[in-house]
């Protein structure tokens, strides 16, 4: 295979399917980005790894999607929660090491490797592009340092509230994560590296997911512990399943980002000039008080809503035996970026350039 003068390799979870280790992709001399599902194949802070591109991407990873002259797809299907609904730009080569013809299909000028991952990548010579790196690292940014993430009326901003967990993962911890507005939190913050383990429901988008694939990671581990985040919509549609972890005494830990209703419905909303509706408790939506639910299983619970108790009660979570949930208040309003959010003019919608996430000047 010929390089191009600007390649990068994108990652998907069909590599970890394959069985194949992955690290040898990083000494290539080429930038490396993952999509969410695959972001547990690398050191996230790996020189040559450079995030993960979306929708509700990074914007390091966006920009080096973006200018790419070459995209080598290995194991990933490219969804438009991935790439934009813009998709990759015209000129840009795309090479995909994918098993499945008809996710080859969906873009018309593709070339399909149909080897074995495996066997490609022993074919693979390193390359030098020292330009095109030095480019890549002119575009790699800190996530926190956006001002939006600021702490906003009297609440903790959920991406700081990741910043001050990650310390405290265990080296081979696994992480189960719901879907909803909490994600853009964990997948555009958090840094992990194997054996640690981040599984999510990927594009199913299927709200609930968090509980069942902890419960299903703690037997799969022997009932071992695993950490849970979960936002507080998703936590109504498996309530039940707090009643699942205790009797089996699984040491679960969760964290539910509670921010009064559906943030990412809120979003669309906004977007789109609609009033709420359905979405938050003025509009017809209230949530329970979940440290009182999960004490009611007979779980160990606590609420935070300062920094200096958020602190002290990750001590204890990590430390704690057995079962524990930990509600995280956080602003209702909160923006979630950066984003790819479609532009809106005399009421046309179309959508942004890959690299322009919002907010566009951070």
């Amino acid at each position: 295979m010929k390089w191009g003068a600007k390649s990068v390799i994108v990652m998907g979870y069909g590599l970890r399917a394959s069985g194949v280790d992955p690290r040898p992709l990083l000494a290539l001399g080429v930038p490396v980005i993952t999509s969410w599902q695959a972001m547990d194949l690398v050191d996230n802070r790996h020189p040559m790894y450079y995030g993960r591109p979306g929708i509700l991407g990074q914007r390091t990873a966006n920009r080096v999607l973006y200018e790419a002259d070459q995209v080598i797809s290995v194991g990933c299907r490219l969804t438009p929660w991935m790439i934009g609904h813009g998709g990759l730009r015209p000129e840009q080569q795309l090479i995909m090491v994918d098993c499945d013809k008809d996710e080859v299909a969906r873009f018309a000028n593709a070339l399909w490797i149909q080897d074995e991952i495996g066997t490609w990548m022993r074919h693979l010579a390193p390359v030098e592009r020292p330009e095109w790196i030095s480019d890549c690292e002119s575009w790699r940014k800190p996530w926190i340092e956006s001002p939006a993430h600021d702490d906003t009326n009297g609440y903790m901003n959920s991406y700081r509230v990741i910043e001050a967990i990650e310390p405290h993962l265990r080296p081979d911890e696994v992480i189960c994560v719901d879907v909803g507005s909490h994600m853009a939190s964990v997948f555009q913050g958090l840094h992990v590296a194997p054996p640690q383990r981040v599984i999510c429901g990927g594009g199913l988008g299927e709200m609930g997911c968090g509980l069942p694939s902890a419960i299903g990671a703690s037997f799969a581990r022997g009932k071992g512990e695993v950490l849970c985040f979960v936002g507080d919509g998703g936590m109504m549609i498996n309530l039940q399943e707090l009643a699942t972890i205790m009797h089996h005494k699984l040491p679960i830990k969760i964290i539910v980002f509670e921010n009064d209703g559906y943030a990412m419905i809120k979003g669309t909303h906004k977007n789109l000039n609609l009033p709420y509706t359905g979405v938050n408790r003025e509009s017809g939506l209230s949530m329970p008080n979940f440290c009182n639910v999960a004490a009611g299983f007979g779980m160990n619970t606590c609420s935070v809503n300062k920094w200096e108790t958020l602190h002290k009660r990750l001590d204890l979570l990590f430390k704690i035996e057995g079962p524990f949930l930990m509600v995280v208040h956080i602003d209702p309003e909160q923006d979630f970026v950066p984003r790819l959010k479609p532009i809106i003019q005399d009421g046309k919608i179309t959508p942004a350039r890959f690299d322009q996430l919002s907010p566009i000047n951070a």
